[in-house]
């Protein structure tokens, strides 16, 4: 086309809407043109994106570092851990602990020595009593006494007689019957003094030195324990039918719970069992189960299994709620991690593994159970992985760290 032509009106309008043109179309692709920051494409944008997460939960330690924190690496394994049961009831006394104190005379106290709360021992007197069956004891004991000194005195006499042939020899069988006979008499009045709780001597004793009365009846503890209930006063007429005081050794207690009918195959006599009572939630106590009932209740279909717990502190009382946890016999295999392990941020919970000699990398757990020391882990580990069980608070710090100085750049 020669200038001639472009130079007329349509010309100079093709010339016109050629430079439009031009211009426009390279504006147009560099809009579509998906790019990432500063120009560069969207791909190479998103693999730095995720490059940038990882090493965000990655930590790098050296080994001096490593071994100056503590740290602790070892590979997860599935545990067998047992299946626990629990139960709540009431702490009891040990029945088989515990002593109902009467007289065994009927009579008047005189002198009241215990009180409620305190401490005894075997054969200590919780009172004394006076009463009317002792001089009535002292009577049939010299009346028994006499009469056995007059028969061995016949013996004696008759024995005599018939070696000098004086008398015949049924005179000494006779005589001798006698004697075994006072024997027997004067056996049981004694026996009637140990009864009571009086040595007979004490009482020779006192009358001979001219007395007109006699010794008091001490009422005694059979068991060494606490006086938990005290029923009599002073100057009170008491009898064999009175209970008077209740001495109870609190050394162990007993807790009564119900077993479950398909619980009984994992419950046996002598397993362990772990208790904590509300009224002292940071402190645990150990007990063993004693005794499993042989009834099975057919409402509830249940059982009773009784503990006998250690209360050898004394901080155990009666009455007090307890929950008891069962170690039972039957386990199932189980991941864990140790709670020193385990790191909590908010509602977050995590470990970190070991992916090189020096390099850690953070790993997000989903948790289940307490067992002990150790923590069930349901989700985001695998048997074999290599879990920092020492130090993982100080990579804890560290990733702050980096965490922090990846955030100012």
């Amino acid at each position: 086309m020669t200038w001639k032509k472009l130079n007329t009106g349509k010309g100079r309008e093709a010339i016109a809407l050629f430079i439009c043109l031009t211009l426009w179309l390279p504006l147009t692709g560099c809009s579509r043109n998906d790019s990432g920051p500063k120009g560069k494409p969207a791909a190479v944008t998103e693999k730095a994106e995720d490059k940038h997460e990882e090493s965000a939960g990655t930590v790098t330690l050296s080994v001096e570092k490593q071994k100056t924190a503590g740290l602790e690496v070892g590979p997860l394994n599935l545990e067998t851990v047992s299946a626990p049961l629990s139960a709540t009831a009431v702490m009891e006394l040990n029945a088989e602990r515990v002593s109902k104190v009467s007289s065994r005379v009927t009579g008047k106290i005189v002198r009241l020595l215990a009180i409620q709360g305190q401490r005894v021992k075997a054969g200590q007197p919780l009172a004394y009593a006076d009463t009317v069956e002792l001089d009535q004891a002292y009577a049939e004991y010299m009346k028994a006494k006499g009469k056995r000194e007059l028969a061995e005195k016949t013996l004696r006499r008759e024995e005599l007689l018939f070696e000098k042939k004086v008398c015949p020899e049924k005179d000494v069988l006779q005589a001798r019957q006698e004697f075994s006979a006072t024997e027997a008499d004067l056996a049981l009045a004694l026996e009637r003094f140990r009864f009571l709780g009086i040595d007979i001597a004490q009482v020779e004793r006192q009358k001979s030195r001219g007395g007109n009365g006699h010794p008091l009846i001490p009422i005694a503890s059979p068991i060494g324990g606490v006086v938990i209930e005290r029923t009599v006063t002073q100057g009170e007429v008491i009898g064999p039918d009175k209970n008077l005081f209740t001495v109870a050794d609190l050394s162990t207690l007993w807790l009564q719970i119900d077993l479950y009918e398909k619980d009984l195959a994992r419950i046996k006599t002598g397993q362990g069992v772990h208790l904590s009572v509300t009224a002292l939630p940071d402190k645990h106590f150990k007990g063993r189960i004693s005794y499993v009932g042989d009834l099975l209740d057919e409402k509830t279909r249940t059982v009773k299994a009784r503990v006998t717990v250690d209360n050898s502190g004394g901080l155990l009382k009666p009455g007090m709620f307890a929950t008891a946890e069962i170690q039972t016999a039957v386990g199932e295999k189980k991941l864990l991690v140790p709670e020193n392990a385990l790191i909590m941020d908010g509602p977050a919970h995590y470990v970190f593994l070991r992916t090189s000699p020096d390099q850690f990398i953070r790993r997000d757990i989903k948790i289940g159970k307490t067992l002990g020391k150790k923590v069930e882990v349901l989700e985001g580990l695998k048997t074999g992985d290599l879990v920092v069980t020492a130090g993982a608070f100080t990579l804890k710090s560290e990733l702050k760290k980096e965490t922090l100085h990846a955030d100012e750049h």
